[in-house]
């Protein structure tokens, strides 16, 4: 596992208003500021600016100004970031504000563990203000932050530990394709058995050559590598996410049939044109649904209903989800 970088804590000053949450459609121009912690709407969007700098590693400077954001969201005076490290302990990763404390300095101090499911993560450290003591919807949004920051550092790691594990794509982590295609016989072998439903989603990101001949080939792996994690968030803890071929990547969904397939197809095709990948900023995708035994019994066939799928999106001009068989899109 590559280490993470490890930021030394320093003051910093307020945050830019050019650094503050995404503008959005209802948004008026030039009107983004930086959220107060009324403003619920205005920090959801800053926790999800912080999730997506965790899910990025293309950006140095992203963590530090997500963190600036939430020490303003969290109306506190230090914000520091700790991950788990290759030996399994703490290990500060990034801090923002003030930190050094003089003698008779008593001010509140918070320290938020960070899970991906019951594994821990990470921790959030939050330094009060002067003579501020935390409020009830103050610690409503760190419980609200921890669950998120916890699920988006928590994906960064695993992928991180796996990309050189045998069986793993080296540039997400996440499993290959020959590990796709066992993994369907496995799954199309138990469905025969049990009578149960079987699907498959296959992803491509829209004009990915483009990106590569852009901004080159090392961008590329890195929007790979990002989607890959984006992707990772948004599926099923049972569900195998894999690694093919290009800018495919191929979902195998055990007990699901077409239609929650579809469904869950466009959440994360939306998930992944939602994101905003360091450097290249948004990117839309394209997807492909399959399932047994409508698209076939053998694992051959539903691999080809799949990708034959997505190449029906793409050729109905890309940004949508299609099924094989006949013209199915969303």
């Amino acid at each position: 596992m590559a280490s993470i970088p490890t930021r030394a804590p320093r003051e910093t000053a307020p945050v830019p208003e050019g650094h503050g949450p995404r503008e959005r459609k209802s948004d008026a121009r030039g009107t983004v500021t930086v959220p107060r912690l009324g403003d619920r709407r205005a920090a959801s969007g800053c926790l999800w600016d912080a999730c997506e700098a965790l899910l990025s590693s293309a950006d140095p400077h992203s963590v530090e100004r997500a963190l600036d954001q939430l020490r303003t969201v969290f109306e506190c005076d230090g914000v520091a970031l700790h991950a788990i490290g290759a030996k399994g302990h703490l290990e500060p990763w990034c801090a923002r504000g003030e930190w050094q404390t003089k003698a008779g300095d008593l001010r509140e101090c918070m320290s938020v563990p960070l899970f991906r499911g019951r594994e821990r993560v990470g921790a959030l450290d939050l330094r009060a203000r002067k003579g501020q003591r935390w409020s009830p919807e103050q610690l409503a949004l760190v419980r609200t932050a921890s669950g998120a920051l916890g699920a988006a550092l928590g994906t960064r790691i695993e992928l991180e530990r796996l990309r050189h594990a045998p069986g793993r794509d080296a540039v997400t982590g996440l499993v290959d394709e020959r590990a796709f295609h066992a993994r369907m016989l496995e799954e199309v072998s138990r469905a025969e058995r049990t009578g149960q439903p079987l699907a498959a989603i296959a992803i491509g990101i829209d004009h990915f050559e483009g990106v590569n001949r852009k901004y080159g080939k090392a961008t590329g792996d890195e929007v790979l590598a990002e989607c890959a994690r984006v992707l990772k968030l948004a599926v099923r803890e049972g569900d195998l996410l894999a690694r093919l071929s290009g800018d495919r990547f191929g979902i195998v969904l055990a007990d699901c049939d077409l239609a929650p397939a579809r469904r869950l197809a466009e959440r994360l095709r939306h998930s992944v044109e939602d994101h905003r990948f360091a450097r290249v900023g948004r990117l839309s995708c394209s997807a492909g649904v399959a399932a047994s035994p409508r698209d076939g019994t053998e694992a051959t066939e539903l691999v080809a209903a799949v990708e034959s799928a997505l190449g029906l999106a793409k050729k109905a001009g890309r940004r949508r989800t299609a099924a094989s068989g006949p013209v199915h899109t969303h």
